[in-house]
């Protein structure tokens, strides 16, 4: 009886490693989302801008521009590479009216990242945020649903098909 017990739960164990590996592996594919830009950098940034100012209730917050950062920091040269900082007032209102979910500003605003590879390819990169609120859940995971919606009609603008 001990026998069948002892191996029962070696095996509980060993699934759960299983299962731990398999997560670790995944995940960083399921949280960050990529596109392919069918623009120039320049034009995917303003499109992208233009986009979010046309939304109801978005704002843009700031243009960050990491390659020049970068560059003045003294660290060399990179290719093309930024972020919008991006912010709903709405949809934050409702996650930051409850103190117990204010541990989100953690991650606010959203961030959509704009970079050039080395082949001169323009990407677009974004927080799987709708994921990201799943696991939250309650009105994290319903505003974070809408605002992932939202954003998916913005990246369209540039994503190639």
């Amino acid at each position: 009886m001990l026998t069948t017990i002892s191996f029962a739960l070696i095996w509980v164990v060993v699934g759960m490693v299983l299962m731990g590996i398999v997560v670790w592996r995944v995940m960083p594919r399921m949280m960050l989302i990529q596109h392919k830009s069918s623009k120039s950098f320049d034009e995917t940034v303003a499109v992208i801008g233009d986009a979010i100012t046309k939304k109801k209730d978005w704002k843009i917050l700031v243009v960050n521009d990491f390659q020049k950062s970068i560059r003045e920091g003294g660290h060399g040269e990179m290719n093309r590479i930024g972020s919008i900082a991006i912010c709903n007032p709405h949809h934050a209102s409702r996650i930051l009216a409850d103190d117990g979910d204010k541990k989100v500003t953690a991650f606010m605003p959203i961030e959509i990242g704009i970079y050039e590879d080395k082949s001169g390819h323009v990407h677009v990169s974004e927080l799987n945020i709708g994921l990201m609120g799943k696991m939250f859940g309650g009105t994290i995971a319903e505003v974070m649903s809408d605002a992932a919606k939202e954003i998916k009609d913005v990246i369209a603008a540039v994503a190639q098909k």
